[in-house]
Parts: structure tokens; sequence; C-alpha cells
């Protein structure tokens, strides 16, 4: 459970230890896109799936000023984001992207 109040800039996160940390983790990545790439280490907890994008396809998956990644994420009640990672090579550089 999660209450965001905007007067005072506080998000107050509820709910187990798993679920807090979770979130935590989601609040930041979301806070991380807005000022550049996310960074995710390869030890994450098993919720995030990655698929490796052709460079070239990044546009499209996309869409224009993100709008076909907020319409997934709305539609499925995700989180998605193209992110940096640290650790174990996850592709070959320079020809995919890593979203996740």
């Amino acid at each position: 459970d999660i209450d965001l109040y905007e007067h005072s800039c506080e998000l107050e996160i509820r709910g187990t230890d798993a679920e807090r940390h979770r979130a935590k983790r989601y609040v930041e990545c979301v806070m991380a896109q807005r000022v550049g790439p996310v960074t995710i280490d390869d030890d994450d907890d098993d919720d995030l799936t990655c698929i490796e994008v052709p460079t070239e396809a990044v546009g499209f998956v996309t869409g224009a000023q993100g709008n076909f990644l907020r319409s997934v994420e709305e539609e499925w009640g995700t989180l998605m984001f193209f992110a940096d990672f640290r650790g174990r090579d996850h592709g070959r550089q320079g020809e995919t992207e890593k979203l996740a």
C-alpha cells in the first residue's frame, strides 16, 4: 500500500518487509528514469524480467515520448524501463538494449 502526500513530498509505503523492499526499489527506478539511465544489479530479486531489444527497435518499443511503454504499463499493471546492468554480460554491447 503506497500513499503519496504531494504537499509535503512524502511517500508512505506499507506492507510486509518484502513488499516494502520491492516498493522502495520500484520507486527508486521511477525516480532514476526521470534523470538518466536506471541501473539494475544482477543480484536483484526474482520479480524482474528482462528482454533484449535490438537497438534499431528501441524507438518502436518505446513509442513517441514513451507513450507505448506507458500504455503497456497501464494495461498490465507493471513497470517497464530500459536499464543498464551491473554484473555479468547481458548481451553484446551496442547490439541490444535491456528492457526490464
